[in-house]
């Protein structure tokens, strides 16, 4: 009897254990499962995921309609504040003798008569378009997400949308551009990023229809209502609002992106229905059971998303907040489109400045310059090939890593001073004139160390080659304690193999091969006794991008 009855009462304990247990787990996913409200006290609950933080280096791509404007020898102008990729900036302008102006109406009509940006639509060419090597260029790239710019200022939609007819699937191309371009991504397990650049559309076309109205050319095609069909964002706010949301919605149901992206002025006190789509862009994940994230470019405050500073302008050299620089292929500091003149960034540069950003607690998203009909330059190919083989070989030391408790030693300021200042650069045009950025990678030399950890590993990574057969870090002398025990097991020069070394109080000394692994930046994985000293990241940087 005493048995009968113990067995009742482990198996009541039991079945309460169950409960309990399932009850937690119901708990659980209905949390998971929660939708997410258009508002954000909800929106702010979400998380960036793990492989958001992991990944980076991504790519991106700005071609378009407007990409053509850039092989127009006659526009004359280097690329400066956006020239070529705005070009309705000309095309529109009440002033006849404006370049693009001219330019346009020499090959298509006078807007006086009605011909406008739709021209430029109508004619955009993709016979140098392969979607194949589009993918497998960026798989050679080491990049870890990738997409295009989906739409730009000009709300030229660059998938086949059954929103609007100013898109490429029903004018020029006659493709699904967008569609084609992720489907190759993925098939190299690469994450997709779309971004949306159509919230300053409204007020940028509606400047020119006032423009076009008040100097009395009123056969322009932006001032014909019959063209709101085709235009979607004219019409007046309501309608633009109605339309950017539907088409945001659209591509975020279609191509279901990991990432999105926005620029300009799209959230946060803007009325044009951003925290909506953010809504049904989060509820999407949850549906198809996907960790999404979001680049914040200074958007939607502090403590939300990525950062996203344009070149690095008005960074400060550390951000306790994941955080990345977008910047072009091109040298100049607007070089998004392809344009006749375009001159590439050097691998070696766009490496280092790469490994510089990992190493504060940041990464790089680069912006591909296709050609007008969507080919290559062989200054683009190798720009991407070379970032790509310096990360195959390396890619362990930025990949997946955080900053370690000292992030970078050489430029600008003494050694142990816990915020160096990285290099600035201007304009080679307009000097100081221009928005500074950052960082100038020409300036990195064998001086400069930077530091990335990953659970009890540390890297460090010198920005050149030094002279004499030896590396010398200075922060990693024995009066740094680098972990609880403070001592070095072993230091392996990745590519190479192990390597001899001497710890001295000031300085910790590598003996280098004669055959270096690489030209640019020798990683080095350090190995320690003891568990690694660790830097905290709280998120207490306030300092979010620019809106820009």
């Amino acid at each position: 009897m005493k048995n009968k009855y113990s067995f009742y009462i482990i198996g009541a304990i039991i079945l309460t254990l169950f409960g309990s247990c399932t009850s937690k787990k119901q708990e659980k996913t209905s949390k998971t499962t929660e939708q997410y409200e258009s508002n954000w006290e909800s929106l702010r609950q979400h998380e960036t995921p793990e492989w958001a933080l992991d990944a980076k280096f991504g790519i991106y791509a700005c071609w378009g309609a407007y990409s053509q404007v850039g092989a127009w020898k006659d526009v004359n102008n280097i690329n400066w504040g956006n020239y070529y990729i705005t070009p309705y900036d000309g095309i529109y302008n009440t002033d006849a003798n404006e370049p693009r102006r001219k330019a346009f109406e020499k090959r298509f009509g006078s807007i006086t008569e009605g011909f406008g940006y739709r021209e430029l639509c109508e004619n955009m060419d993709d016979s140098g378009f392969d979607p194949v090597q589009w993918g497998e260029l960026i798989k050679s790239s080491g990049a870890k997400y990738a997409g295009i710019c989906t739409i730009h200022h000009d709300g030229y939609a660059m998938w086949d949308s059954e929103v609007t007819p100013h898109c490429v699937g029903k004018t020029g191309p006659k493709r699904d551009v967008l569609g084609e371009i992720l489907s190759e991504i993925k098939k190299h397990d690469i994450k997709t990023i779309v971004t949306f650049h159509h919230a300053r559309t409204y007020h940028q076309f509606t400047k020119y229809q006032k423009n076009l109205k008040e100097a009395g050319i009123t056969r322009a095609d932006l001032l014909d209502p019959e063209n709101e069909d085709y235009y979607w964002f004219l019409g007046g706010k309501e309608r633009f609002i109605k339309n950017r949301k539907a088409l945001t919605f659209e591509v975020i149901d279609k191509y279901k992106p990991d990432i999105l992206w926005f620029d300009g002025f799209s959230g946060g006190g803007d009325d044009f229905g951003t925290e909506e789509i953010l809504a049904h862009y989060f509820n999407m994940g949850i549906k198809e059971n996907k960790e999404l994230s979001v680049h914040n470019k200074g958007n939607f405050g502090t403590n939300f998303g990525i950062y996203s500073y344009e070149n690095g302008s008005n960074r400060p050299g550390f951000v306790d907040w994941p955080w990345e620089d977008d910047t072009p292929s091109g040298v100049a500091w607007c070089d998004w489109s392809w344009w006749y003149g375009i001159e590439y960034k050097k691998p070696r540069n766009v490496v280092v400045r790469l490994v510089d950003l990992v190493a504060r607690n940041g990464g790089l998203l680069l912006s591909m310059n296709p050609r007008p009909d969507g080919s290559f330059d062989k200054g683009q190919i190798d720009l991407l090939e070379g970032i790509g083989k310096w990360l195959g070989q390396n890619g362990e030391a930025i990949y997946e890593t955080r900053p370690w408790i000292i992030y970078a030693e050489g430029h600008v300021d003494p050694i142990f001073k816990q915020d160096p200042n990285c290099p600035i650069e201007h304009h080679y045009a307009f000097g100081k004139e221009a928005r500074p950025t950052q960082p100038d990678s020409e300036q990195f030399n064998a001086t400069d160390i930077r530091f990335t950890a990953k659970e009890n590993t540390l890297y460090a990574i010198q920005l050149d080659i030094p002279k004499g057969g030896k590396t010398i870090i200075k922060s990693l002398g024995s009066k740094t304690e680098i972990s609880d025990k403070n001592k070095i097991k072993s230091i392996e020069l990745i590519g190479h193999g192990k390597v001899s070394f001497r710890r001295e109080s000031n300085q910790l000394i590598i003996d280098l091969p004669s055959n270096m692994p690489n030209d640019w930046a020798p990683a080095f994985k350090i190995e320690v006794k003891g568990k690694l000293k660790q830097r905290k990241l709280e998120g207490k940087n306030k300092i979010i991008p620019m809106q820009s």
